[in-house]
């Protein structure tokens, strides 16, 4: 049921996203700000006492066609090396080839280095109106496989490039390792891949989360030309 309505949703957005494309016009320029909440300060005994990272970020501004990571969905090989690495090597090929393709992206980026506790990391996309939705996403690390993203947010409403949109991030299991500790994704020995795999969900919806649903980051979108 819960898949259902998942689908219908997602459906909906995307029929919303073409009528609004269809008026649109020209393109724009955002930058996108991810803030990482995760201090000792903020969470306590709950995380180590040096905080944790958002791995590099990576992301890319696409059309309704595309969808790099969808919650309730399996990850792509993509998005499982950024899950458990933190490594974006593959998404970034992935998006770059095909924006030289012109199958559906129309920017893409990534940070040259880790968001450290309390830290923000800001990325920059342009959209058009035949694509318009920015989706971008880093490892929270260590862990097995807990992301921060935002996903096919929409650029165009009502026919208008919005000025800005903000929120907050939760940690998302991406399904793929079945660790339950903060551990370091070069060791080896610790990883335990999860056989079949899951889908992408609210790691709050694990009992094995170490956050208990507290949110870990803040996003802030903004129109700069």
């Amino acid at each position: 049921m819960i898949r259902q309505v998942t689908a219908f949703l997602l459906s909906l957005a995307l029929f919303q996203a073409v009528a609004a494309e269809r008026r649109c016009r020209g393109k724009a320029i955002y930058k996108v700000t991810f803030r990482n909440l995760l201090t000792p300060a903020n969470f306590g005994k709950l995380i180590p006492d040096n905080g944790l990272v958002f791995s590099p970020l990576a992301g890319a501004s696409h059309s309704n066609r595309i969808s790099f990571l969808t919650i309730r969905g399996f990850a792509s090989p993509q998005v499982e090396q950024i899950a458990e690495t933190g490594q974006n090597g593959r998404f970034v090929a992935l998006a770059k080839n095909l924006r030289r393709q012109r199958r559906g992206v129309r920017s893409v980026a990534s940070a040259k280095g880790p968001t450290m506790p309390g830290k923000s990391t800001t990325l920059f996309y342009t959209v058009d109106c035949a694509h318009p939705f920015i989706t971008m996403l880093g490892m929270i690390a260590p862990s097995p496989d807990w992301i921060v993203q935002i996903n096919n947010r929409n650029m165009v409403r009502d026919g208008k490039f919005i000025t800005r949109d903000s929120g907050t991030m939760i940690a998302y299991d991406a399904g793929t390792d079945d660790g339950r500790e903060f551990t370091s994704p070069v060791d080896a020995s610790l990883d335990m891949p999860t056989e079949p795999q899951k889908n992408i969900a609210p790691l709050v919806e694990d009992e094995t989360d170490r956050f208990q649903g507290r949110i870990v980051g803040r996003f802030l979108i903004q129109k700069i030309k």
